[in-house]
């Protein structure tokens, strides 16, 4: 039986990520017209293996152990991506983006909730796949 607590921490990272490209596209990121045909393979292709990885997790071929990894290089990804000193798209940028307070704020709050639930992820990922008693 797959755990539940891993399951949920999946999900919320799949919200929010969807949240966060959602909110690239609202902000209009992609304005040329080739990065649309770039943004739109990755983010199938991004989808697509989501969808794979649940469906082999839920067929037991893959463990707590694959998540751990996803989440750990999903934060690192995102940390370059939106977080590190060299980032051009840092929160406070995201913010300023928007007219409205509230939107920047929950668009560049989505940058730390996704960064949360990655890190989670990761950490209960891990604790699952080396914990004896813990596995399925």
């Amino acid at each position: 039986m797959p755990d539940k607590t891993l399951i949920v921490l999946v999900l919320a990272a799949i919200a929010f990520s969807a949240a966060h490209d959602l909110d690239h596209l609202l902000r209009d990121d992609f304005s040329q017209p080739s990065a649309w045909a770039i943004v739109a393979g990755f983010l199938s292709v991004k989808y697509a293996l989501t969808g794979a990885a649940l469906y082999f997790y839920f067929r037991g071929k893959i463990g707590a152990a694959f998540w751990a990894v996803i989440g750990a290089l999903g934060a690192v990804a995102l940390w370059f991506a939106h977080l590190s000193p060299g980032a051009e798209q840092r929160p406070p940028n995201i913010y300023a983006m928007y007219g409205s307070p509230l939107a920047g704020l929950i668009a560049s709050g989505l940058v730390y909730a996704m960064m949360l639930s990655l890190v989670a992820l990761a950490l209960y990922g891990g604790w699952r796949a080396i914990q004896p008693a813990a596995r399925l």
